[in-house]
């Protein structure tokens, strides 16, 4: 009898917001962001700005992934892993330092720890001094325009918003792999949390997550080994730019090691250590050892037990469907960043202005045309629009302009010359792309996105006049070296 009376209460506040004649608080919004995240904390701002009264519910950390567990931590991480490599070398630059320099991985995590907090609790004053009411749970469609909170201090609230819009990021993905729960399989959030140094790690990925993290932990004296599936690292960007970056990488580390055209089979104990075996193609496996196993195989969006499916939310594949407004099929309801495929952090932080925007009514649309992409190692690796596999593979006419980093006198005064940059343009000189590995890519990669915004073609782009001496000289040297 008990359980069907607890049955009847959790009908009754799911069809009415009552409890045996108790009115559950029903509070109204304009727009309500279900997740606090760069998509949600960038769109609720923009929201306010607007003039219209807006909630966000987070049921973790404010800031999300970006903040607490990928760009943020991992970019200060190799802040500490630059500091190093210049100590070490600074013998190169005239700097003499006695004694052992070493990159300490406690003191490393425990800046990393202070930076990451610092700019948590600055994303949630921005949102609390701009009036966003900020709840805590977990967020549930059940119903038109109506979130319930499931979960966390804020439990059992019902909120009804003009406009809802789905900002609840993505997790790390635990593909079927055999052995894949067992002890210390680890995926990057855990490893984030580590306080003690691992002796040895083997990372299943070798996206930017996988390179950048390896790229520390070698610094640190790990040693490393980085199993891709695919045939050359980075699998989505440029072939020779990601083979250049292995061998930069293979040449600065010699206890970091790469197995490309590798498939993890299983994972499995091996005495004290973990043992990953891998598919290498033509019937034949390879076995690799350490302390630790990372995955870092590709993320999953959060879009799961959010009452999306009971609404008929159309999905495409894994992610929220949108359109170029970011709505849903729902008016109503809107999805961003990774929920929607974004797959970027700057994506969600573009994203949410723009739902904001229609949410109260405008017409802004989403372009991605020119979206950049940034690595970040000991050198950097940034692209923009398409590669010139993908502009072969779409049938594209195209012809490269290239530069090496070895001419530019700033990558020289650097010590950093692995690198060179391609710039990609259709049959009528239109550039369609860029790619670069050198230092400050990811800075110098901007204008090549501001080109591609503004549709500019090579002639456009050399009348631009660079500083000297400046890594962004590489531009104009790959255009007057002519494009082929």
């Amino acid at each position: 009898m008990r359980h069907i009376y607890k049955r009847e209460q959790a009908y009754l506040m799911s069809q009415t917001g009552t409890v045996l004649g108790e009115k559950i608080e029903e509070k109204e919004y304009d727009v309500i962001y279900i997740g606090g995240g760069p998509g949600g904390y960038a769109g609720a701002l923009k929201s306010v700005s607007l003039g219209q009264s807006v909630a966000l519910i987070e049921e973790s950390l404010m800031g999300g992934t970006c903040v607490n567990w990928g760009c943020i931590p991992n970019k200060s991480l190799l802040a500490s892993t630059e500091a190093y490599l210049n100590a070490r070398d600074g013998a190169q630059y005239g700097v003499d330092i006695n004694g052992d320099v070493r990159l300490d991985f406690s003191k490393a995590m425990a800046r990393k720890d202070e930076i990451v907090a610092k700019l948590r609790e600055g994303v949630t004053f921005m949102l609390q001094s701009a009036g966003v009411k900020i709840y805590r749970g977990r967020g549930r469609l059940v119903g038109e325009r109506k979130v319930k909170i499931e979960s966390g201090e804020d439990a059992g609230k019902i909120l009804i918003g003009k406009a809802v819009v789905v900002a609840t990021g993505s997790s790390p993905s635990r593909p079927p792999i055999k052995g894949i729960d067992g002890k210390n399989v680890i995926n990057s959030q855990v490893l984030l949390s580590m306080k003690e140094q691992p002796k040895s790690l083997i990372i299943a990925g070798a996206g930017p997550e996988g390179l950048e993290l390896g790229t520390f932990l070698a610094a640190c004296g790990v040693h490393v080994t980085i199993v891709e599936m695919m045939p050359h690292i980075l699998p989505l960007e440029d072939a020779d730019i990601a083979n250049a970056l292995q061998d930069a990488l293979s040449e600065e580390f010699s206890n970091i090691e790469f197995h490309t055209g590798a498939k993890v089979l299983e994972i499995k104990d091996s005495g004290d250590l973990k043992e990953v075996v891998a598919d290498v193609g033509n019937g034949k496996t390879e076995s690799y050892k350490a302390e630790y196993v990372m995955m870092s195989i590709g993320r999953t969006p959060n879009t799961a037990n959010l009452g999306l499916e009971d609404l008929g939310v159309q999905f495409n594949r894994r992610f929220i469907k949108v359109d170029n407004h970011l709505r849903t099929n729902l008016p109503w309801l809107y999805a961003i960043g990774d929920a929607a495929g974004g797959g970027l952090a700057h994506v969600a932080l573009v994203q949410g202005p723009i739902a904001a925007l229609n949410a109260a009514g405008h017409e802004a649309i989403y372009d991605d045309r020119a979206l950049p992409r940034s690595v970040y190692t000991f050198e950097e690796v940034a692209s923009v629009g398409l590669t010139e596999e993908q502009a072969k593979n779409k049938g594209i006419k195209y012809k490269v302009a290239r530069a090496f980093m070895a001419a530019n006198g700033r990558a020289l005064s650097l010590g950093k010359t692995h690198g060179f940059i391609k710039i990609i343009a259709d049959e009528n000189n239109r550039i369609i792309g860029a790619t670069m590995l050198g230092p400050y890519a990811s800075e110098v990669i901007q204008e090549l996105a501001a080109a591609i915004t503004f549709n500019a073609t090579l002639e456009q782009l050399a009348t631009v006049i660079h500083g000297h001496p400046t890594v962004s000289e590489v531009i104009p040297d790959a255009l007057k070296a002519g494009a082929q």
